[in-house]
């Protein structure tokens, strides 16, 4: 942030009219003019001169009342300083209140307001900062009567309210060629903060390291870079910033600095899942907030212990923290931090899966931000309940939450929110088996991401596309876009986007008969997992290669990568969860222990049901019915079976409708419907035909090779060769 204001104290300044003398006689220079014409014995040389010191005194007049402008009072202008210091410093609830002291003491110090709007910002209390710096656009409705460096900083800090952090980068960068030297280590520091809110850390990390090359003790430059090296694990860079960061704030007596530094590098443990160190920075941060009676940093310290506390498992000491936090935000006014903290708090209860008790607070919160018109919390809250509900399997109440948020967050410009809205749009639409919904929201998602240049959002949109190309049996095409997606989470190096796209891709490449290649992109995910990545990684992996197995008929590998991704999951993915028993259940069926089988898909069903994923809940009606035929109910097969069947002609999906055709003709044959097994076999053939059309040649063959593919083809020619009954 800048230290000593927009300009020396001589130079602050801010527009004001003066008002007319009524009193003078009032001349326009056209009447002026026409005087002068309605006098024969004047000269043209008169009439020039004369028509000349009309343009002179009207310029004059323009121009002088232009350059008078409100000059505020000392005492204002000395918080004002302070104010700007304690911004610079990256002590933004100090900087908060000193800079209420100066408006208050003069309130048409626009450049003061403007300033109390940047830190408003960075507490989050964005409706109070954009009254602010409506309020300061007010008092200076021409910039042009500021000087140029304070136009700038006007603009800048307008830009970075109304979220147009391209605009703000811009302005910033040009405020680090014209500053003065005194000035330009502040200036780097303010472009850092425009690159963090525009989601681009690699230049705010540049801007950050040129502001500590300009000012060795530019403290808020270190903080900065101790957050943003800990998000890209170089824990080492992260650990000196920070720790140069507290020096420098100790030796200013900096105590809310201080506490920042310790707050945000417990932050960092708490989200590496270092637990323990993340509780001795947090507790350190909450006693020197306590100490210094600085709210805003008690309560969203208070705040992060309660996402720890749930993370060590003690829901109870979770949940007393947050109340706590939203007691102290409300007896002290500060409703937007209130709300905050019951949104913290029901996604307390959200991830240890007490969903009655994180809607309850959802719910509250959302009360709560209507009540006192905080729009961008009202809309946190609806894209909270949107999430619930997409968990929930309540897919239309996710929709209508998420479509309340959405518009808000795109019409103000907040990026970040706007693709986590679109991304849960897309995954509702998905989940309720409205695909050209899901892909209108995956592919608007891509467009913005590409048009901003944020890989990691690009990534997720390939990938959503991918799977939603999958679920309608595409499977080239989904191939394509999880191709893509590894590209780019190859680009951004980060082990925990690779893995899931080199998962996907795995699994595709299975599916079309692509052993190899899936092996290799098994084998490269493992090697990343070894670096003491999630369980839930280490049970996906077991889980595709419980699939693979399965589709070579390999049945005891099957079975033992199945049990095992069930081990490693535990409850953390219904999704793991669901495949793997899905696996275990059909490798049970076909290898004889039919019974198990036929409770391992009853159990994946029952899970698919109670998602209402019309996805999840086709594929466990086919398993089930193959597994009902193996147990010898052809009756309760044929109906699973037809369930299935229409489902995926529903969507499509003419791979694995072909395959319920063959389990009803199987199933139709036992109870010896020979004509409808017939019917059933020959509308399998059909559409088995129809796959080469839909994916090409080369991959038709390829899957045409996979061993459980090649067995259900040689039932086909089975049935087919079965004699109806009376024929010659």
């Amino acid at each position: 942030a800048n230290r000593e204001g927009y300009q020396s104290e001589d130079h602050t300044v801010t527009q004001i009219i003066p008002r007319a003398d009524i009193t003078a006689p009032r001349h326009s220079a056209l009447t002026t003019v026409s005087e002068v014409l309605r006098r024969p014995r004047i000269s043209l040389f008169a009439f020039v001169a004369a028509f000349a010191v009309v343009l002179l005194s009207a310029w004059g007049i323009y121009h002088w009342t232009r350059g008078r402008t409100h000059q505020p009072s000392d005492a204002a202008m000395r918080w004002y300083r302070e104010g700007t210091n304690a911004l610079r410093d990256g002590t933004y609830y100090k900087a908060s209140k000193i800079l209420e002291q100066s408006v208050n003491t003069d309130s048409k110090f626009a450049l003061a307001h403007a300033r109390l709007a940047e830190a408003l910002t960075e507490l989050d209390f964005a409706d109070r900062a954009k009254d602010e710096i409506l309020l300061a656009g007010s008092l200076v409705p021409d910039r042009s009567a500021l000087p140029a460096l304070d136009a700038l900083y006007l603009q800048a800090i307008t830009q970075t309210v109304s979220r147009d952090f391209a605009g703000a980068i811009e302005s910033y960068r040009s405020i680090t060629e014209s500053a003065p030297d005194s000035e330009k280590s502040y200036a780097f520091i303010d472009l850092g903060r425009a690159y963090e809110k525009n989601s681009d850390a690699v230049k705010a990390i540049e801007a950050y390291v040129k502001a500590t090359e300009l000012d060795a003790q530019a403290a808020a430059a270190y903080l900065r870079l101790g957050v943003l090296y800990g998000r890209q694990q170089n824990m080492a860079a992260s650990d000196a910033a920070f720790a140069k960061a507290q020096s420098i704030y100790q030796t200013l007596s900096n105590v809310e600095g201080e506490a920042e530094v310790f707050y945000q590098r417990g932050t960092l443990f708490n989200n590496s899942n270092h637990l323990n160190e993340a509780r001795a920075e947090l507790q350190k941060a909450l006693d020197l907030a306590r100490n210094t009676n600085n709210l805003s940093q008690q309560i969203k310290t208070l705040l992060q212990l309660s996402t720890l506390s749930s993370a060590e498992g003690n829901t109870p000491q979770a949940e007393q923290i947050a109340t706590e936090a939203i007691d102290l935000a409300r007896t002290n006014g500060l409703e937007n931090l209130a709300t905050n903290g019951l949104i913290s708090l029901g996604n307390t209860f959200f991830l240890r899966g007490a969903y009655d008790e994180a809607e309850k607070y959802f719910k509250q919160a959302l009360e709560f931000a209507r009540r006192y018109k905080g729009r961008l919390n009202e809309a946190r809250a609806l894209l909270s309940l949107g999430n619930l509900s997409v968990t929930q399997g309540h897919t239309d109440e996710a929709i209508a939450y998420i479509q309340q948020a959405l518009p808000f967050y795109q019409q103000g410009g907040y990026r970040m929110e706007t693709f986590s809205a679109l991304t849960l749009l897309a995954r509702a639409n998905r989940q309720k088996g409205d695909y050209d919904a899901a892909l209108r929201a995956f592919e608007q998602l891509l467009v913005t991401a590409r048009q901003v240049a944020d890989q990691s959002q690009v990534l997720l949109a390939q990938e959503g596309i991918g799977t939603v190309k999958l679920r309608q049996g595409q499977y080239p095409d989904a191939l394509n876009y999880f191709e893509q997606s590894f590209e780019a989470a190859r680009s951004l190096n980060n082990p925990q986007k690779i893995i899931p796209a080199l998962i996907n891709r795995a699994d595709i490449f299975w599916r079309l008969g692509r052993y190899s290649e899936a092996s290799d992109a098994l084998n490269q995910a493992k090697t990343l997992s070894s670096g003491g990545y999630s369980k839930t990684y280490m049970a996906a992996l077991s889980q595709i290669e419980a699939e693979i197995a399965l589709s070579q008929r390999r049945f005891p590998e099957a079975k033992a990568y199945a049990q095992e991704a069930l081990t490693l999951v535990g409850n953390q993915s219904e999704d793991t969860t669901f495949e793997a028993k899905l696996a275990l259940g059909l490798a049970q069926s076909l290898s004889g222990a039919k019974n198990e089988g036929k409770q391992l898909c009853q159990e994946a069903f029952d899970i698919a049901s109670r998602s209402g994923d019309p996805w999840r809940i086709s594929r466990a009606s086919l398993a089930l019915s193959r597994a009902l035929l193996e147990a010898g109910d052809a009756r309760g097969a044929l109906a699973r079976a037809v369930e299935a069947q229409q489902s995926f002609a529903r969507y499509a999906h003419q791979e694995l409708e072909w395959r319920a055709w063959l389990v009803a003709a199987l199933a139709s044959l036992k109870m010896g419907d020979q004509a409808s097994a017939q019917s059933s076999v020959a509308r399998a053939s059909d559409l088995l035909v129809q796959l080469e059309q839909k994916w090409g040649s080369d991959n038709y063959r390829s899957y045409l090779n996979r061993p459980d593919v090649q067995y259900l083809r040689k039932q086909l020619s089975e049935v087919v060769a079965v004699k109806p009954m009376n024929s010659p």
